[in-house]
């Protein structure tokens, strides 16, 4: 591979707004002088601890992930929805859940990535088809208000 000049360089819009190198071209960039982007793609599961814990965080969109079977500790895949987060410090961060009741009333309302939300976690509820518990969600869209100068 060669080093870069920039009219040898490819590189084009990829998946979720991240840069792509054509790496057919042969060519790589100084990546020493490229911006990082204000967000980490390492994502946490989140597993609310208590009752009325809540976050509030921007919808990215719905995947499979392997996770640990919490029964028999074999990694299995789940279907998780995807955000990201803001710390008070300014970090963006990506959590992801898997609650199937989560994940549903984002797909039934058709939620689009980049969509600002509240989910504030409400506990677990006995199943009516089985004798497992589910978790229950409150999910409420927020109005991001936007100032001009």
């Amino acid at each position: 591979m060669k080093s870069s000049t920039s009219q040898e360089l490819a590189v084009q819009d990829g998946p979720h707004g991240l840069s792509v190198i054509d790496l057919g071209k042969g060519v790589i960039p100084d990546l020493s002088k490229a911006t990082t982007m204000p967000f980490d793609l390492m994502s946490d599961y989140w597993t609310p601890e208590k009752v009325g814990e809540s976050k509030r965080v921007v919808f990215d969109t719905i995947r499979s992930r392997m996770v640990k079977d919490m029964q028999t500790g074999e990694p299995i895949e789940l279907e998780c929805a995807f955000f990201f987060e803001r710390s008070p410090e300014g970090q963006v961060k990506t959590v992801c859940n898997g609650s199937k009741r989560l994940i549903g009333v984002i797909e039934s309302y058709d939620i689009q990535r980049g969509a600002p939300m509240l989910i504030t976690y409400l506990g677990k509820q006995k199943n009516r088809t089985n004798s497992f518990f589910s978790d229950i969600w409150s999910v409420k869209p927020l109005i991001i208000n936007v100032q001009s100068k």
